[in-house]
């Protein structure tokens, strides 16, 4: 989701990933090949993170022009609000809410504001703050925290919305950036940016996490990753440029679409979202892009949560 390293983070990112000792396995050919992609907006400077916004477009934050952009399913787009005192990272929906992380906005607090897109009105909700931003269904929030900028990874960290209290470290994975939720409910998938390692966090128990496996390629930058109803994720691999497919029950991972830009300017989000009676998977990244990768016939992309 937040992928802010300069040159020095980005050697350390090849580096690690290189001594990773988790190897990749292919995924299905039928499942890898075949994917088309397309270019719907740009120009838009480095772009953060994307989240449905319930009427066939998303939300997209604007890390440098510190804008929260709707864009809708032909490329429109529309400057939501352009107050924030810093870039918005994470969004996450909940019918005309929607959760904003990381930039502070005219309030002057920071951490996940709630943004009723019907009124415009806003409210602080949290201090949690951090890369990425899930909602659970009971309403609790995880963050994570890269480290990248300064201070050290604080792993994922927990918003209790019963009693208003954020618990830093609720689950100590080594570094974490996206997060995605499992269809069961029962587990939450995060990526690390430095290993390419996929890592598997049961709620219930969120210190006994494990590692399910790898994204390939020397080091990938894994950003953020979204999941499908039957279990398969797809990660943003920031440095490498691409859109990977993992299989968390067997390991197995293939890169569906590459090309898309690499280094600094790489692929920092992916969700998926509606296209006309179909899904597909949508991607921002810090090259100014939305673009729009449709799958070949027979993958199913219906997500674990829909609207």
């Amino acid at each position: 989701m937040s992928t802010r390293f300069g040159a020095a983070g980005m050697a350390a990112a090849v580096l690690v990933g290189m001594v990773s000792g988790a190897v990749a396995q292919a995924a299905p050919a039928s499942e890898c090949d075949g994917w088309r992609m397309d270019t719907l907006a740009q120009g838009l400077g480095n772009l953060e993170n994307l989240e449905s916004d319930g009427n066939g477009g998303f939300f997209v934050s604007g890390l440098e022009a510190h804008k929260l952009f709707d864009i809708d399913a032909v490329g429109t787009v529309i400057v939501v609000r352009d107050d924030f005192s810093s870039g918005p990272g994470g969004l996450q929906r909940d019918g005309s809410t929607l959760y904003v992380g990381g930039g502070g906005m005219a309030d002057g607090a920071v951490g996940v504001h709630a943004l009723d897109t019907a009124t415009g009105a806003v409210t602080h909700v949290t201090d949690l703050s951090g890369n990425g931003l899930l909602r659970l269904p009971n309403g609790d929030m995880l963050a994570t925290w890269i480290g990248t900028e300064g201070t050290p990874p604080t792993g994922v960290s927990a918003y209790h919305h019963d009693t208003g209290v954020v618990q830093p470290d609720w689950s100590p994975v080594p570094r974490s950036e996206g997060l995605a939720l499992s269809p069961d409910g029962t587990t939450v998938y995060t990526d690390d940016l430095f290993t390419g390692q996929i890592y598997r966090i049961p709620l219930a128990d969120p210190g006994r996490w494990t590692i399910a496996g790898r994204i390939g390629g020397i080091a990938p930058g894994d950003d953020d990753l979204t999941m499908t109803q039957t279990g398969i994720l797809y990660v943003a691999a920031h440095i490498s440029g691409s859109i990977d497919r993992f299989d968390p029950a067997t390991g197995a991972t293939c890169s569906i679409a590459t090309g898309i830009s690499w280094g600094w300017t790489g692929p920092s989000s992916v969700r998926i979202g509606r296209d006309g009676d179909s899904w597909a998977l949508y991607v921002t990244a810090f090259d100014g892009t939305f673009r729009r990768i449709r799958p070949p016939a027979g993958v199913d992309l219906t997500p674990v949560l829909t609207d």
